[in-house]
């Protein structure tokens, strides 16, 4: 059966630390929400990775195949587009835009959403996928989303959860760690991982642009609640 994407290499990791693992056991879809590996003392483990747009590295897009002209245009009206927003730049009354105003500001948003992924609800924050320039943003909010959306399939508090994550993102987490006395963010992400389903939570680096799994050494973080409040940590 064709294992998903980094299974195997967390099999593999976490082999290498000393874990074994139960030969007999895989995910057939013989049963709802079945966990991707079983530990040889029976608890079970999920894989996967914080969300991100894994084309930008496999392919080129279709923005990138046209030719310079093209893009050079599509560059400049996206700009424009976008200028236009952030200045409000359009014909409008006291009640609000003019029906020219309101459809060119629709037309606008499309063009600033398929050209640079921004959602003009929030300007703040950019999508990988779906747009001519995809920008990776790497926090520990990643870590904290696959928690939550894993969690919610797996609820019943017999499976451990492994994530791979970006070099940036091991580098935000490590940041959040020793800025822990102060700063805010850190217990809200130490406090997903408590309330969370799983035991335990591994994560390691792996190296997003060529796509590739250091297998005998990694970088490999384990998070495992112990109370309520409380939650332990190691570098295995």
């Amino acid at each position: 059966m064709k294992k998903k994407q980094g299974e195997q290499e967390a099999k593999q990791i976490l082999e290498v630390k000393g874990f074994i693992f139960d030969s007999s056991y895989c995910d057939d879809n013989s049963k709802e929400s079945m966990p991707d590996l079983r530990f040889a003392n029976g608890r079970y483990l999920e894989v996967t990775h914080t969300l991100h747009n894994h084309e930008i590295v496999r392919s080129i897009n279709k923005f990138h195949q046209k030719s310079i002209d093209e893009q050079l245009q599509i560059m400049t009206d996206a700009k424009e587009a976008y200028d236009r927003i952030t200045k409000n730049d359009y014909p409008q009354t006291f009640d609000g835009l003019t029906d020219e105003g309101l459809k060119q500001f629709k037309k606008d948003a499309k063009i600033v959403r398929n050209h640079f992924g921004i959602d003009v609800s929030d300007l703040t924050k950019r999508s990988e996928f779906n747009c001519d320039s995809p920008i990776i943003e790497s926090s520990t909010d990643n870590i904290i989303r696959e928690i939550r959306e894993k969690a919610q399939k797996y609820s019943k508090g017999d499976t451990d959860l492994f994530i791979f994550i970006l070099d940036d993102e091991y580098n935000c987490l490590c940041y959040l760690m020793k800025t822990g006395t102060w700063n805010g963010c850190y217990n809200a992400f130490m406090r997903s991982v408590i309330i969370s389903p799983f035991n335990v939570v591994y994560l390691c680096v792996w190296n997003f642009e060529a796509q590739t799994y250091n297998i005998e050494n990694p970088i490999l973080l384990k998070f495992e609640t112990v109370s309520d409040d409380k939650l332990s940590f190691s570098q295995l």
